[in-house]
């Protein structure tokens, strides 16, 4: 019902105006609207709530859908928001809340599939590459090494963690100098013995 009613507002919010409609005032209420409710959307990308994020990230393809744009062209206002996140600079992932690594890794993966990307990993980048080597290890550690982290000792599963890893992993796969390694983290997540996890690197080698 609250998801119903929030894409009806969006969907309202973005239409264009009517030419009877289009005052000076309307148009720039419009304007300012959009532009607030564009901004909250990308701060929720990476959002630590997983209802809160995949909202964010379904109600900016609902907007890029009703104004004929892409999720990049309505993002990019707003870049500025995630630049800390997308990949995370202040923080290691393993320093975060599971909650807030998976966070961080999905909104990750949300932006660097967006066509055109709106973020672009470069490894040459120190905190660009620190993230990469997050992902793979969270993709390529045994279980027993990663529950010794203090982050993850009270976890009952690691399987949504490693299953965001190799979302977010996978979309580095434009990454000539890396693309073997993430390939190599694929096929050790189809070998797994969690069918999660397998289905998880399945869908990612279809993406590669």
């Amino acid at each position: 019902m609250a998801k119903t009613t929030l894409e009806q507002l969006l969907v309202r919010c973005a239409t264009p105006l009517k030419d009877e409609e289009k005052t000076e005032e309307l148009l720039a209420a419009q304007d300012k609207s959009f532009h607030m409710v564009t901004h909250d959307l990308v701060r929720e990308v990476t959002s630590p709530n997983s209802t809160v994020r995949k909202q964010a990230m379904h109600s900016l393809q609902v907007l890029a859908h009703v104004t004929g744009k892409s999720v990049t062209v309505i993002m990019e206002p707003h870049k500025e928001v995630l630049q800390d996140m997308v990949p995370p600079k202040k923080h290691l992932l393993r320093h975060q809340p599971a909650n807030a690594q998976i966070g961080l890794m999905e909104g990750n993966t949300f932006c660097t599939t967006l066509q055109p990307r709106l973020f672009t990993m470069d490894l040459n980048v120190i905190e660009h590459k620190v993230f990469y080597s997050e992902l793979l290890n969270l993709c390529e550690a045994e279980d027993a090494a990663l529950m010794k982290l203090p982050c993850y000792k009270s976890l009952p599963s690691l399987v949504p963690l490693r299953i965001a890893a190799l979302n977010a992993l996978a979309a580095c796969n434009y990454l000539p100098q890396s693309r073997e390694k993430i390939i190599a983290a694929l096929f050790k997540a189809l070998n797994s013995t969690n069918n999660e996890l397998q289905e998880a690197g399945e869908a990612c080698m279809r993406k590669v």
